[in-house]
């Protein structure tokens, strides 16, 4: 379909008909309207861009970088368009032109990024006189084109342009059958009986989905997740197997609604996009702009959880075998007696407690409330919007200051013809350079209740609301000139921290008593239940947490592929992974592969492990809160404006760190799920490297060690074992202290109580520049290692660096040329030590401290040494790692 020959006016027309926040009318929205306007927004940013290109005036960062920006504008507004209906109601006729838009965004979207004549103009934009917001948004967009391929050769670039098309097309494809499996699977139950332990509500509920649905009986819909919620309650064992086998068969049955082929093919192709992009796996790709840096930094953070989340779980299941006699518990009943041991234990009644959560009192008296006493921002309803449901409520946020902040739409209910789980999205993202206030959506997926009877919320429920609120939150406090950096378009391994940080007003004295009142009696509910419930949430952590680590680690080797696998068995890899992690057959990933959405259609390819990683900050900021006072409107005011409002126009772990003068530590995360803290593994085992150690040494508890100074030890220690009574040791600490000797230079090692895999965890941890830390990096080329030792201020310009050495390419090194090379560990890696010599470079900006800091073989140790020094041990050569500027 060919736009309209106006087609600014048609796009505009589209997008602005409901003008106070600039959202379409979605009750207009047919077929015919949405691929004109998505077919006009397409041919505008082709038209921007020409003119772009076209313009022989010296390149600006207004006149090219801006104006691609606002080319985009309108291509971003119809996806969130798109993405709202496609996500929360799918109507029939709409699917195709929904899978249609997708397509023609994507292509041309890739025929823009690929565009290099458009890339050579924005390249050739100068830097030096820009503010620093301008200079990162020059910084951001270059890096957009260059991991789109804007920097391939012809002929890769055709083929980066036909797996883009390939991949949305798979992904529409795994969306739409899925959506459909996850329906024809929802369980169908003819007796009552059946449905044994559920209350009165919950089966009026499965009566009317049953109703319509045009059949008889009850039926039970399927969430996202593998573990449906309804498990808790049912008593009828037989049930209960009936519905986890229900919710793992999905994509795996064959026909229309099977994704495994997708799976297999997605894989697949994003292994040879990284590729393309020089990269051994697409987690490399995607991890590799993200905070956490590199996969094995996320792999890492994801297996030092398995052990001490299988314990608690081994813990947890025995307390449930002893109470109940059981021999033996089935994969289809942990989740029934997790919950039943936890109501108990702890006298928790789970009808009795939803009672004193009814959704709309939530939502204003706890949700708003808190909100309210944190930033000072009010809300009321807000008519005259005509959403994509009648279920859908709109409220007007105002800021303090009295003016409107923005827009929020909640749409609390499950449908047909909604995608499962909860979800906050930026239908309408607040720049200065549109000019438009934030509109942003909430969606949930409760159970409708029967007409006249309230909305009650599990406590999971309740966790959900506040949790996807802080979403909400973000979205609304966007402060950024540039749409592209507002709000929530943060990395996806940050953008969960401001909602997990949120729940921790759920349960809050300040808050709580406010919403949580007996909806018959209005009575507060009792100080002891509240308690009680406190104290349950700590029980069964260890369950929950393996489920999710299961996914986690499901995702990242399914994007470790290399180009040309192409795993077609794709339950068997999966079984593969799982078994050889050391995951229980008892407790299913959170998502099995063949209903993973989150990493097949929804852009948390490679991510998954991003909530753990954004919990780590969450519950340390949310201890940072509650020494604040928790409420504290100073605290709230400064934190928003900090971290919230300027979305990606800064970096987001920068701001942590100023603001909050250090970064966070993963000791708080594991007091909140209630983890025994790990310690690392004895010296010779295999893969000592366990980062989730206790809270971090104060630095002004760290020697300030002379390099050139005797001691009595070559293995100083920060921590001493609480069981040997001794100093840990490590084998890779002797061999580095040997080579040192060696060199004339007196060992002096120190070893933490935690890991300091980063540069900046290093800085922080000994209090110096981060210029200081002498990075010790193994990259390969040709398959053989070379060592570069970089300044932790600096990142190595691997095209620089092989034009010095006359090599071809230097490529990232695996975690096993790593460990072979070295003898030691990403994140531990020391300049010396090592079982044979590697060739070493030396960054000669080292030269500028007095002092530096190396990794000694274990991520939990550094050495002090001089410039010369490190020249000494290491047989090292100087080199520049990047480029001079001319």
């Amino acid at each position: 379909m060919n736009a309209e020959p106006n087609g600014i006016d048609v796009w505009e027309a589209f997008l602005d008909p409901q003008s106070d926040y600039s959202i379409p009318d979605f009750a207009a929205v047919t077929p015919e309207t949405l691929l004109s306007a998505v077919h006009a927004a397409a041919d505008f940013a082709r038209a921007e861009v020409a003119d772009i290109i076209a313009d022989e005036a010296e390149s600006t960062f207004f006149s090219t970088t801006v104006r691609f920006e606002s080319a985009s504008v309108p291509m971003t507004r119809i996806a969130s368009v798109a993405a709202a209906i496609e996500s929360n109601h799918l109507r029939p006729e709409l699917t195709d032109a929904i899978a249609e838009v997708w397509e023609v965004l994507s292509a041309t979207r890739t025929e823009i990024l690929l565009d290099v004549d458009l890339f050579h103009r924005i390249e050739q934009v100068p830097v030096t006189d820009l503010n620093p917001e301008d200079k990162r948004q020059q910084e951001l967009t270059i890096e957009l084109f260059v991991r789109a391929g804007a920097r391939l050769g012809e002929a890769d670039r055709q083929q980066m342009a036909t797996i883009a098309a390939e991949l949305t097309t798979l992904e529409n494809s795994f969306s739409r059958a899925l959506q459909l499996d996850t329906r024809e699977l929802a369980v169908h139950l003819g007796e009552v009986e059946s449905l044994a332990g559920m209350n009165e509500d919950q089966i009026a509920a499965a009566a009317n989905r049953a109703s319509e649905r045009g059949i008889d009986g009850f039926l039970l819909p399927l969430n996202n997740f593998t573990q449906q919620i309804v498990l808790e309650s049912l008593d009828t064992a037989q049930t209960r197997r009936h519905v986890l086998n229900n919710s793992m068969a999905r994509g795996s049955r064959g026909g229309e609604g099977d994704t495994r082929t997708q799976v297999a093919d997605t894989t697949a192709l994003r292994a040879l996009q990284a590729h393309l992009l020089g990269y051994p796996s697409y987690s490399s790709f995607a991890i590799d702009n993200q905070t956490a840096g590199n996969p094995d930094a996320a792999a890492d953070i994801v297996s030092s959880l398995i052990n001490p989340a299988n314990a608690q779980l081994d813990e947890e299941l025995a307390q449930v075998k002893d109470r109940y006699g059981l021999e033996s518990v089935a994969a289809g009943d942990v989740k029934h007696y997790l919950a039943k041991f936890r109501a108990d234990e702890f006298g928790i009644d789970p009808d009795e407690v939803a009672k004193y959560f009814e959704f709309d009192t939530v939502l204003t008296e706890g949700v708003f409330r808190a909100a309210t006493g944190l930033y000072g921002i009010t809300f009321a309803p807000y008519d005259g919007i005509t959403a994509w449901h009648e279920d859908v409520r709109a409220f007007e946020v105002t800021d303090v200051t009295e003016r409107p902040l923005g827009l929020v739409l909640i749409d609390p209910y499950s449908r047909d013809t909604k995608r499962g789980g909860a979800w906050m999205d930026q239908l309408v993202p607040a720049s200065r350079l549109t000019g438009l206030q934030p509109v942003v959506t909430l969606s949930l997926n409760l159970a409708k209740p029967a007409p006249g009877r309230p909305t009650l919320l599990n406590p999971t429920e309740l966790t959900t609301i506040f949790h996807e609120f802080g979403h909400v939150l973000h979205g609304l406090f966007a402060n950024s000139t540039y749409p592209s950096t507002a709000g929530t378009a943060v990395p996806r391994d940050y953008v969960e921290f401001p909602s997990q940080l949120n729940e921790m007003w759920r349960f809050h004295p300040q808050v709580l008593p406010h919403f949580a009142k007996h909806v018959e009696t209005g009575d507060p509910m009792p100080a002891e239940l509240v308690e009680a419930l406190i104290a349950s949430e700590k029980f069964g952590q260890g369950f929950d947490t393996i489920e999710y680590l299961a996914a986690a680690m499901l995702d990242l080797s399914w994007h470790s592929l290399e180009a040309g696998e192409h795993i077609t068995d794709v339950l068997s890899f999966e079984s593969e992974v799982l078994a050889a992690a050391g995951f229980s057959p008892l407790v299913p990933p959170r998502y099995r592969s063949t209903y993973f959405g989150h990493i097949f259609a929804s852009g948390y390819a490679a991510g998954y492990y991003s909530y753990l990683y954004s919990e780590v900050i969450a519950a340390w900021v949310s201890e940072w809160f509650e020494a604040q006072g928790g409420l504290n409107r100073e605290a709230g005011d400064a934190f928003r404006e900090a971290i919230l409002a300027p979305g990606y126009s800064v970096d987001p772990m920068s701001a942590i760190e100023r603001f909050f003068g250090t970064r966070p530590d993963v000791a708080p995360l594991l007091r909140r799920r209630g983890l025994a803290e790990p310690v690392t593994e004895e010296a010779g085992e295999e893969d000592a490297t366990d980062p989730t150690v206790d809270s971090p040494v104060d630095p002004a508890a760290v020697p300030a060690t002379d390099p050139t100074a005797e001691g009595d030890s070559a293995v100083a220690s920060a921590s001493d074992d609480p069981a040997a009574g001794q100093p840990r040791t490590h084998a890779n600490h002797e061999a580095v202290a040997a080579d040192l000797t060696a060199a004339g230079i007196d060992p002096r090692i120190e070893v933490f109580t935690d890991a300091t895999p980063t540069a900046a965890a290093a800085a922080e941890k000994l209090g110096i520049e981060v210029g200081a830390i002498a990075n010790s990096l193994i990259f390969s080329t040709g398959g053989s290692p070379v060592l570069i030792m970089a300044s932790g201020a600096r990142r190595v310009d691997t095209d620089h660096v092989a034009g010095l050495l006359g090599v071809e390419s230097l490529d990232r090194a695996s975690k096993d040329l790593v460990r072979e090379a070295t003898g030691q560990v990403i994140g531990g890696v020391a300049p010396c030590g090592h079982p044979q010599p590697i060739p070493t470079y030396v960054d000669v900006s080292l030269k500028d401290y007095p002092v530096l800091w190396a990794g000694a073989g274990t991520p939990n140790s550094m050495m002090p040494l001089t410039y010369e020094q490190l020249l000494a041990v290491t047989g090292g050569k100087e080199i520049t790692v990047v480029a001079q500027q001319s």
